[in-house]
């Protein structure tokens, strides 16, 4: 497997947007992305060529990093204990 990295790329997800674009370019050719944010803080990752098993793997990464993040926010909830 494969990822390229076209250009250094640091972006805070914060509260989004995400969104996924797929659909027929210009030339009639399929493709896929994923969209964070906007605008100019907007970054685009392309999936057009990425194959069922690594979108899995995201998903996996994805449901594990939702985790840990609502485990911080129910650490957050505790009180402070001496």
């Amino acid at each position: 497997m494969s990822a390229y990295l076209y250009g250094p790329i640091a972006l805070d997800l914060s509260d989004g947007p995400v969104k996924a674009v797929y659909g027929r370019d210009e030339q009639g050719r399929p493709f896929a992305r994923l969209v964070f944010g906007e605008g100019s803080q907007q970054v685009t990752v392309s999936v057009t060529h990425t194959p069922p098993d690594t979108l899995t793997q995201l998903q996996e990464a994805i449901a594990q990093i939702t985790a840990w993040t609502r485990r911080q926010e129910q650490i957050k909830s505790l009180p402070v204990v001496a």
